[in-house]
């Protein structure tokens, strides 16, 4: 009783007094994510220029646009998720931006498909500390009745950094050749292609933001004994990374686990194989199949190593449910996101700077707008029911779906833009609210993990199959239009997913999280 007693007033004390230190934490955690989309994104508005250049057909720029990112994402965010709930979160985050800023910056120095496509899988291996490290230190420093609008701040850098990619690449593409690289004094810089200078550009600014981020105030946490850095990634790693991975099941399961294992690596190889012989798309599913295994042994890899960790997330109907739901949004909105500049430059008549502009400053209004909205709204409702998160996401994929329609359908530029518009703030509206759920659902301890696990099958799902499924459909068929319509299939199967979990969440107090993760072996807290 004192224990909870204590932990009720340590709440009370915290919602009644947010530091100035929070908020300086929450400004250069959203700019570093506002640089994580921009870098990430900024090749959607380039895609046109890349295609021409390479020589690329629609299926492998889906590919560039988000397998090659998604897939070694997944990777490393696996060992990411531990290495944040164990290691300096905002050390790990500043090299991850390092990394990614640099890598994102070398991609203007690819000359073919192969090379291009190794800068975006270094990309996606430095942005996979970004929301781990990110989402752990918000829900550390902002209480419970302020964290989901805290999470909506901080992923507004998402649609600002991805407005930004719209706005700056667009630029770049008109104006690099005939006046920017005049200004440049570098011997050769006109000789260099518009797409491969706007992505040296967006890569620099990552790296005095790495420096800032080292100066946040990181809360202590109680997490047992102290643990060496060195110790810890490798064992994370080890966790993550084929072919240790199998090491890793072996010794912390035996053989059965091993054999399971096994099975699980043959399935997924199986299915490869099939889709590969399907579609000749070697890279897509060679990598698909990878990200498939790893989420996959993570999650068996858990349910031996930390079982409570397991039962609040891979082993949870009430998590998977959720996060299912979430990845099929995510697999909609991205795609139409990432498509949506290509498109526009084959349907209407706007020049790439007109059109990144346009684009760039509606979806920051509106994703701005969606996204806080979202959070804001869902914290109120919250209050007053516990599945508000879900019932925000219905909103969400129920006002983009009508939206998406018009996009595509019109052929007036106006209405496609008012339609964008309206795609962008209902598209946005869910990520805040779902990804305060997902920290109610854990213990403090496991807040790293299980933002790793919830934007890996997001990640997994959405930028491993969306862009590319488009893409490919689009290579198929001639058509762009059917290419992105061909996405709406997957938000009733979002719905369905969302129905279950409300179904089971009104259930899911904190008293029965803590219950449920005791029952698989939990030690009780300590006052």
């Amino acid at each position: 009783m004192a224990t909870t007693s204590g932990t009720r007033a340590s709440v009370t004390a915290a919602a009644a007094s947010i530091p100035a230190s929070a908020y300086f934490a929450l400004a250069l955690l959203a700019s570093a994510n506002l640089l994580n989309y921009l870098d990430r994104f900024v090749v959607s508005i380039l895609a046109e220029a890349i295609k021409a250049d390479l020589r690329l057909d629609d299926a492998q720029l889906g590919f560039l646009l988000g397998t090659a990112f998604a897939i070694f994402y997944s990777i490393v965010g696996v060992a990411m998720g531990g290495i944040s709930d164990r290691l300096s979160r905002k050390k790990v985050m500043a090299f991850g931006l390092a990394l990614w800023s640099g890598m994102t910056a070398l991609g203007g120095a690819a000359t073919n498909f192969m090379t291009l496509a190794a800068a975006r899988i270094g990309v996606g291996v430095g942005e996979a500390a970004a929301n781990p490290c990110s989402h752990s230190l918000l829900a550390d420093v902002f209480p419970p009745k302020n964290r989901a609008l805290a999470l909506g701040v901080y992923l507004a850098g998402t649609f600002l950094g991805g407005a930004l990619a719209m706005a700056v690449g667009g630029y770049f593409l008109e104006h690099w050749s005939t006046s920017m690289c005049m200004a440049v004094p570098i011997a050769g810089a006109c000789d260099l292609a518009a797409w491969k200078a706007a992505l040296f550009a967006v890569g620099i600014p990552g790296f005095p933001l790495a420096l800032l981020l080292l100066t946040i105030r990181e809360p202590a946490r109680n997490s047992g004994k102290a643990q060496q850095s060195t110790g810890v990634i490798v064992r994370e790693f080890s966790a993550a990374l084929p072919p240790f991975t199998l090491m890793t099941v072996a010794r912390e399961g035996g053989p059965q686990a091993l054999r399971r294992n096994l099975v699980i690596l043959a399935a997924i190889s199986f299915a490869a194989v099939l889709l590969v012989a399907w579609t000749g798309d070697y890279a897509q599913w060679i990598a698909f199949g990878v990200g498939a295994y790893v989420v996959v042994t993570w999650g068996q890899i858990q349910s031996l190593r930390d079982r409570p960790l397991f039962a609040l997330t891979f082993g949870d109907r009430t998590f998977l449910y959720a996060m299912a739901a979430t990845a099929l949004i995510a697999c909609v909105g991205g795609a139409i996101n990432v498509w949506a500049a290509p498109f526009a430059m084959r349907t209407h008549a706007l020049s790439p700077s007109e059109l990144g502009l346009r684009l760039g400053v509606i979806h920051t209004v509106g994703a701005v707008i969606g996204v806080i909205a979202g959070g804001w709204l869902s914290d109120k409702w919250k209050q007053r029911d516990r599945r508000a998160p879900l019932g925000m996401a219905a909103i969400s994929i129920c006002g983009t779906l009508p939206s998406v329609l018009v996009m595509l359908l019109v052929v007036e530029v106006d209405l496609f833009l008012i339609a964008y518009a309206s795609v962008s703030v209902f598209g946005a509206m869910w990520s805040g609210a779902t990804a305060a759920l997902v920290q109610d659902l854990v213990l403090p301890r496991m807040r790293g993990s299980a933002a790793a696990c919830y934007s890996l099958i997001a990640i997994v799902v959405a930028s491993g199959t969306g862009p590319y499924w488009a893409g490919k459909v689009s290579a198929v068929t001639g058509s762009l239009t059917a290419g992105m319509l061909s996405l709406l299939i997957l938000a009733p199967i979002a719905l369905v997913f969302l129905w279950l979990a409300a179904k089971r969440l009104p259930q899911e107090t904190p008293e029965a999280r803590l219950a449920l993760a005791a029952a698989a072996g939990e030690p009780a807290p300590t006052e």
